[in-house]
């Protein structure tokens, strides 16, 4: 199946981009949750959701983000988008997502999209303590009780154990990057990214 991905930059603020090459894009209203919704020959009326599935060529779906991950998700005929911080990870959002889609059709790919690295992202003990110990390798300590956290790391975990193993990153950072895309941490901004996929 053939599909695009589409990524915005500076100083374009993804809230904006309502369509890309003429054909409308999708957002979720996103609340850090686990809500899934699926879009078809039909738009729902409530978009209030983390992750997004279609099997329609009429849409783009996107969701925005300022750091956290978004996660590309491609079956036969279906594609979906998922946006996992760490609250939605916590919650198994991208694993959710997998399943809800396998009803449908296998995900055959995943793509990690643009996001704070492990090396950017440092969290409280707080956050730490919340996530079991399957997780503890995503999470190196530092000495002022703070961690550097892998986001990244931390969902490929739940898209193996979710039976998806062709893995593609695209390694770009928020922070790093900070010059190409729009960052939280690092400039506290309300801009965001729009990560977006179609059906060809």
């Amino acid at each position: 199946m053939k599909y695009e991905i589409f990524i915005s930059e500076k100083p374009k603020d993804g809230r904006e981009i309502n369509e890309i090459k003429g054909i409308p894009v999708l957002k979720p209203i996103q609340v850090h949750g686990t809500n899934i919704v699926f879009v078809g020959r039909s738009v729902p009326f409530n978009l209030q959701a983390d992750a997004i599935v279609t099997d329609s060529k009429n849409y783009w779906i996107g969701v925005l983000t300022a750091d956290c991950l978004p996660v590309f998700l491609v079956g036969e005929g279906v594609v979906g988008v998922v946006h996992a911080g760490w609250r939605g990870t916590l919650k198994g959002i991208v694993f959710n997502t997998v399943k809800y889609i396998s009803e449908f059709s296998a995900v055959k790919k995943a793509i990690l999209g643009v996001s704070i690295c492990s090396q950017c992202y440092e969290v409280g003990e707080d956050v730490y303590s919340l996530y079991p110990k399957e997780y503890s390798k995503c999470f190196k300590k530092l000495k002022n009780s703070k961690f550097l956290f892998d986001l990244k790391e931390a969902n490929k975990i739940q898209l193996k154990a979710a039976g998806v193993h062709e893995i593609e990153d695209i390694k770009k950072c928020t922070v790093c990057n900070n010059d190409i895309f729009h960052s939280y941490r690092a400039e506290k901004t309300d801009k965001r990214i729009l990560s977006a996929i179609r059906i060809i």
